[in-house]
């Protein structure tokens, strides 16, 4: 099993967690470290998908933008 599937079942698991707790068949406080525990989890196996870390936005060069635009 490769580490995304992993994560993937760690995060099918909380959904099914979370189904529990909307049908009261769990009590949420019961079910809150586990549920943390499979974000953990799954952020391990694949951060870019579950991780907490955002990519950082692509910087735009406004005076070279600008430039192109005027040679064009």
């Amino acid at each position: 099993m490769t580490d995304k599937a992993k994560a993937k079942e760690y995060a099918e698991r909380i959904a099914d967690i979370n189904r529990q707790v909307e049908t009261g068949t769990v009590n949420f406080e019961q079910a809150r470290v586990t549920i943390d525990t499979y974000k953990w989890l799954a952020s391990k196996y694949d951060p870019g998908t579950f991780g907490n870390q955002q990519k950082d936005a692509e910087e735009l060069n406004i005076g070279k933008m600008h430039l192109d635009a005027i040679r064009k």
